[in-house]
């Protein structure tokens, strides 16, 4: 992917700005005489500052009692109008606005901080009525745990045990029901309507009570990650023995078969050294793993970011969000581009997990180690949760054109900034001897990830599917995009053998299109067989039965 080519964004807009000065040509002249990534970030932060053109810091989203009451009011109404897919939209982001409740609050303060764990618990009615009910239960456990006001309590205990009873565990139910008689003296209620709850709550309990549990649910299991065929590589901690990394001259380090392969075979399962979610999909998916989850949990501090699991939530804020959540509304509106996302993580990753001092001591004496070694620790391993096999994936900025390497200094210049102005990430370190070397990770770490990154895509199926039938309608969407060690390695081909490729594919996009698209975004020309027998569009396949031979 090439920046250059969103052209609206603030940040592409402080480019053009600089390009219409008289200014341009000798910018140019200077900046393309730089060789070093730190001294081209330092330049360019001089740019920016001498023509006022660095970020200022942009509000913090941070939480809002007033926001959250007027979306939590608005999910009222679509949940009254049934309108459940909008309501629960609109409850997750009233718990995304949602304050935490302070140490002072509690359930039985006349102003306490409710509005947290009422949005919880009205996005568990939602949850309950499309019959989600683990996360029903769960967003029942957080309106509990954030102050649900006591007079309401019993309403949650009465769905509590609704949800626990259909899914088959009547005990607790039956619990969760006499929690809700209990919570009854708290209500404020006539005693007519408490009478009459009350009688309604205690036939559920006769129910429950006499009721025969469950037998044969179905269970809700985490989907699997599939295993490596063959053993273990002892090299390669993510992938199978039947690969391994090799070099030349003219394609690098890149990865190759040990032996025959056969079809449906695992060669790799890896974990990305680092991932973002596209900003559109953050009150759907989450922030740390991607995943999609209709009972979102929020960050403690931003109203941007949710996650699907305190976990989640936990190690998000350990690996990188301790610093970025105070930039990411900066970062948001200056719509700095995907990769420029990315980079961050990955530099604040690497410098919370290293002292910063010697790992660029580190990278500086593994710049004289041979290039089939680079990456790979004292030990002769190549290990995807390791820094170093990340920093030396290829960034092409000698092959990048001044334009796109311009942009990509200037994206750096701005989150150097934001990171020098807007967070203590420099607390522990000395800014005036670090602060460019800092900048020069962020800008390898863009120009790599142009071509080193890799889509994260979920598979949406059509409301049209016919289920009975087996005819379904899907479609790829992109969610995010992540960085991985191993994966990176993968060379392409045109006709791919793995389940990995670089976008176009022979019997869909023409020779020529495909050739321009690989010089220009990933700099190599295509030696595939595909390409050099010029293999032709699938349209114009012949049209008779094929001949199978069976050997």
């Amino acid at each position: 992917m090439d920046p250059t080519n969103n052209c609206d964004t603030p940040l592409s807009i402080v480019v053009k700005r600089l390009m219409k000065k008289d200014v341009h040509l000798r910018l140019n002249n200077e900046f393309k005489k730089l060789m070093k990534h730190s001294e081209r970030v330092k330049y360019v932060t001089d740019v920016l500052k001498q023509y006022n053109l660095l970020p200022d810091e942009m509000e913090m989203k941070v939480k809002s009692l007033e926001k959250s009451v007027e979306l939590r009011n608005s999910g009222n109404k679509a949940f009254v109008k049934k309108v459940d897919k909008g309501a629960l939209l609109l409850y997750t982001k009233s718990i995304a606005a949602a304050p935490f409740p302070t140490k002072q609050d509690s359930p039985t303060t006349e102003n306490a901080n409710d509005a947290l764990a009422i949005a919880f618990a009205n996005r568990s009615a939602v949850l309950f009525r499309l019959g989600k009910y683990n996360l029903c239960l769960q967003d029942i456990s957080q309106a509990l745990k954030y102050n649900y006001p006591n007079k309401l309590v019993y309403k949650l205990f009465e769905r509590q045990g609704k949800c626990l009873q259909h899914l088959g565990k009547n005990k607790d139910a039956t619990n969760s029901i006499n929690n809700a008689l209990k919570a009854l003296s708290s209500a404020e209620l006539t005693e007519d309507k408490r009478q009459k709850i009350k009688g309604e709550l205690e036939n559920l309990l006769k129910s429950y009570q006499s009721a025969k549990a469950f037998t044969n649910l179905p269970k809700n299991e985490e989907p699997q990650l599939p295993k490596c065929s063959y053993r273990k590589n002892s090299k390669l901690p993510c992938a199978s023995d039947c690969v391994e990394i090799r070099y030349s001259p003219e394609m690098g380090r890149y990865m190759s078969a040990t032996r025959d392969i056969k079809v449906g075979d695992v060669l790799a399962v890896e974990k990305p050294f680092a991932s973002i979610v596209y900003t559109k999909y953050f009150e759907t998916h989450c922030y740390n793993c991607l995943r999609r989850c209709e009972a979102l949990l929020p960050c403690c501090f931003c109203s941007l970011v949710m996650y699907c699991s305190e976990e989640c939530r936990s190690l998000s804020w350990d690996e990188s969000h301790y610093i970025g959540c105070s930039i990411l509304p900066t970062l948001q509106k200056l719509a700095i581009f995907e990769k420029g996302h990315l980079a961050l993580k990955i530099m604040i990753k690497a410098c919370k997990t290293n002292d910063l001092k010697s790992l660029l001591e580190s990278l500086a004496a593994e710049e004289k180690v041979e290039e089939m070694k680079k990456g790979f620790n004292n030990k002769g391993v190549y290990s995807s949760s390791d820094y170093s096999p990340i920093y030396w994936l290829v960034t092409h900025t000698e092959k990048l054109t001044s334009e796109t390497l311009f942009l990509c200094s200037v994206t750096a210049a701005c989150i150097l900034h934001c990171l020098e102005t807007m967070t203590d990430f420099f607390s522990d370190i000395d800014v005036n001897e670090y602060k460019y070397e800092v900048g020069g990770l962020l800008l390898r770490h863009i120009c790599s990830l142009l071509a080193n990154s890799h889509g994260v895509e979920e598979i949406l199926y059509s409301s049209e599917n016919d289920w009975e039938t087996g005819s379904f309608k899907k479609k790829p969407v992109l969610i995010g995009c992540a960085v991985h060690a191993v994966l990176s390695l993968v060379n392409h081909s045109c006709d791919p053998n793995v389940f990995d490729c670089y976008q176009l594919i022979f019997f869909v996009n023409k020779k020529e299109e495909r050739k321009t698209h690989y010089e220009t975004v990933y700099h190599f020309t295509c030696k595939c067989r595909a390409c050099i027998e010029d293999w032709p569009l699938l349209d114009i396949w012949p049209d008779e039965e094929p001949t199978f031979i069976c050997n």
